[in-house]
């Protein structure tokens, strides 16, 4: 065999040989590629499962009927976020007697002191911590529901010389007021504070449908709220029939504030006790929206006070 003929055959080979150590690289990267995949998705899987059973852990609705809802909306917000909300309503403590004073807007306070979510606060932390160990990020979304007396509470009183620009800075007041405590509890990164006012969330338009029995339910509480032992002390008093009227009213905006937390997405954590526990539920998707899925973390007379 000729020197010339040797050459060819040996640039030949080593062209070869080239090209087959390009194509071991790329079958190297694409295995390592497709086995970083697949621990990516055996983790996510992993990540999601056990935030489902983190989440049922803490619910005490045994077969809550959001179950299957709950996994899929972790799938959504890990895709969309790469973290889970959690949302959770917070109500001020109002000062009721403050409307039958000469200073009306007092009514709402300006800071967020102790109130119903401060026994809260231990359980969101649990919470958040056993997702954080899984390696769920998570982020706390508080919504104040800052506007419900003027929603279906104030149309019905005779006029009693509110400054509605005075309410609306002692309610922006307030927000600052919460977002400054949120801090202090969940870090300066990991939560947002929300005002339904602020937002304009106010009532749907949509007529809400309600059962006879959850409608009579929801009377007897404004009947409640109104009495001599109720937080109004007895001072505004309301015919039957404008407590229908109050009732209906109160399911439209929880309707509308159903449709807010429906863009917000993430879980809501409902704070009311068992005896409202699915009503009100029903009363966020009254009007149409599915709302967002719920878990029921508390039982009020069980909580740390």
């Amino acid at each position: 065999m000729s020197y010339k003929r040797k050459k060819l055959k040996r640039s030949k080979f080593g062209k070869f040989r080239y090209k087959l150590r390009l194509f071991k690289i790329v079958l190297l990267k694409l295995i390592r590629k497709t086995v970083k995949n697949f621990r990516e998705r055996r983790n996510r899987m992993f990540r999601i499962s056990k935030a489902v059973e983190i989440l049922r852990k803490y619910d005490r609705l045994s077969n809550n009927p959001d179950n299957t809802r709950i996994k899929k909306m972790i799938v959504s917000q890990l895709e969309e976020n790469g973290l889970l909300k959690l949302c959770i309503f917070a109500c001020p403590k109002f000062d009721t007697k403050a409307l039958f004073s000469k200073n009306p807007e007092e009514y709402m306070p300006t800071k967020a002191t102790a109130d119903l979510f401060e026994p809260r606060v231990t359980k969101i932390l649990s919470l958040r911590k056993d997702l954080m160990k899984i390696g769920l990020l998570t982020e706390i979304n508080v919504v104040i529901g800052d506007n419900d007396a003027e929603e279906y509470i104030f149309p019905f009183m005779d006029s009693f010389g509110l400054n509605a620009e005075l309410f609306e800075r002692r309610k922006r007041q307030y927000c600052s007021s919460f977002e400054r405590r949120c801090e202090k509890l969940f870090g300066d990164s990991n939560f947002v504070v929300w005002s339904l006012s602020e937002y304009d969330v106010s009532k749907d338009n949509i007529e809400p449908l309600i059962s006879r029995g959850a409608l009579q339910k929801e009377i007897k509480f404004f009947e409640k709220l109104f009495s001599v032992d109720g937080p109004y002390c007895g001072l505004l008093n309301f015919s039957r029939e404008i407590l229908v009227e109050m009732a209906k009213k109160k399911y439209m905006l929880y309707g509308a504030q159903g449709r807010f937390l429906k863009v917000l997405g993430g879980i809501l954590l409902q704070t009311e006790g068992p005896g409202v526990w699915i009503e009100r539920t029903d009363m966020l998707r009254c009007t149409g929206s599915s709302a967002i899925p719920v878990i029921y973390p508390w039982i009020r007379k069980e909580e740390r006070i």
